[in-house]
């Protein structure tokens, strides 16, 4: 009898540690308000490297941030096309598109989940300085479960665009 008990506790308990194992990171800060006039939020910044844009972020004044990827080749003006082309409703339910962002004085952090192969998603916190109200330089990730770190050089430029698409979706509320 003691060794059926001994083995239904490590049964759960090893149940539960795998079950936390295969969870989401958690967003580590809560999402606030943008009231200031640091960043402008009437558009999208974007990173350019060596092979076109490579990321794109929207800023909202309800604190949330949505990410798409960048296109290889693609000058501003395609990837605007895509944006309207791209099916908003389906990026509602990817999560690793949804992120929140703090500003304090002229700096930025902003967290969002970022995809994985297979496993839970993992949330980073970017974090720099911003140079003026269409400029910011992100020099740091950090992983906020683990503590992992690293240094970056990402300097993000604004463009306005007009519609954006709603910051409404299921993850963050």
């Amino acid at each position: 009898m003691k060794i059926i008990l001994i083995a239904i506790t490590v049964m759960f308990s090893s149940y539960s540690c795998n079950k936390e194992i295969l969870t989401d990171d958690k967003l580590s800060f809560a999402r606030t308000l943008f009231v200031g006039n640091q960043l402008k939020t009437d558009g999208y910044y974007y990173l350019m490297d060596d092979y076109g844009v490579s990321a794109t972020y929207f800023f909202y004044q309800n604190g949330i941030i949505i990410h798409r990827g960048g296109w290889i080749n693609n000058s501003l003006e395609e990837l605007e096309r895509n944006f309207h082309t791209i099916d908003w409703n389906e990026i509602k339910n990817n999560k690793s598109a949804w992120g929140i962002f703090q500003i304090k004085g002229n700096k930025i952090e902003f967290e969002r989940w970022y995809p994985s192969s297979g496993g839970p998603l993992p949330a980073y916190i970017r974090s720099g300085e911003i140079l003026n109200d269409t400029t910011f330089i992100i020099t740091k990730s950090i992983r906020s479960k683990t503590g992992e770190e690293k240094e970056l050089y990402e300097t993000y430029y604004f463009k306005q665009f007009s519609p954006k698409p709603d910051s409404t979706n299921n993850f963050i509320k």
